[in-house]
């Protein structure tokens, strides 16, 4: 049997050990603010599902799925904000790791880290951009605010894209060769989030407008796929074989 949670709960035991599991799992998650990042990310592309999903049904004005569509669009539009005005320094983790792929022996894998980390640095320092032209730190201009927000995505979109390209090289590597399986299967999981990232970034910076429930549903994986290395790890327990 599993050990049971610290707490008051697990003196006293509780009566959905399950769900304080849950719950204990959800609090280790959120002490990362990776993790409380992802999360947030998850609500809020779940949010634009939502608002995708109302849209396509053309609610009258008044109507609860009107209110509905209102609520899910002011929510996704919030928690991206949220997460744009923790999105600081990120990008000093990435600059900082471009010397050691430089030094990368294979030049084709140099050149793909390369060019993924700088459009991903591009990205980060354009969003903070304009996110301080909708703050009016900045004056405007022709890019101002939202204009600049989307610029920024379409490089975030180019680092999705190269990284695609990037997992398939080693995915095409890895083929045949034994002992593999945990990178192959890692490579495949990257390229479809990857993917779908190009998908979600393509319709947000306008480079192609596909549908708002599509990409809703899209970034709701992408972000299930985040949290869980976020997600703490259960350690299975052997069963002890009595004589």
């Amino acid at each position: 049997s599993s050990p049971t949670p610290a707490g008051p709960w697990g003196r006293l035991g509780c009566p959905f050990p399950m769900l304080l599991q849950v719950c204990a799992d959800l609090n280790v998650c959120c002490t990362k603010a990776e993790g409380r990042d992802k999360l947030a990310r998850l609500f809020q592309y779940a949010a634009r599902t939502v608002f995708g999903l109302t849209t396509m049904a053309h609610p009258k004005a008044g109507s609860k799925l009107s209110t509905l569509n209102t609520h899910a669009r002011t929510l996704m539009v919030q928690l991206a904000s949220a997460r744009r005005t923790h999105r600081w320094c990120k990008e000093f983790p990435v600059l900082m790791s471009i010397p050691a792929s430089l030094k990368l022996s294979d030049p084709v894998d140099a050149m793909f880290e390369l060019l993924q980390k700088a459009s991903l640095a591009t990205f980060l320092v354009v969003d903070h951009l304009g996110w301080l032209k909708q703050l009016k730190i900045l004056p405007g201009g022709t890019r101002a605010g939202t204009g600049t927000i989307q610029l920024g995505l379409k490089f975030f979109c180019l680092s999705n894209f190269i990284a695609v390209l990037y997992q398939a090289k080693k995915l095409i590597a890895l083929k045949d060769r034994e002992g593999k399986e945990a990178e192959r299967s890692q490579c495949s999981q990257n390229i479809v989030k990857h993917s779908l990232l190009v998908l979600q970034t393509a319709h947000l910076s306008l480079l192609y407008q596909s549908h708002d429930a599509i990409v809703g549903l899209a970034g709701v994986i992408t972000s299930f796929m985040d949290v869980r290395p976020q997600w703490p790890e259960r350690k299975v327990q052997k069963a002890v074989k009595t004589a």
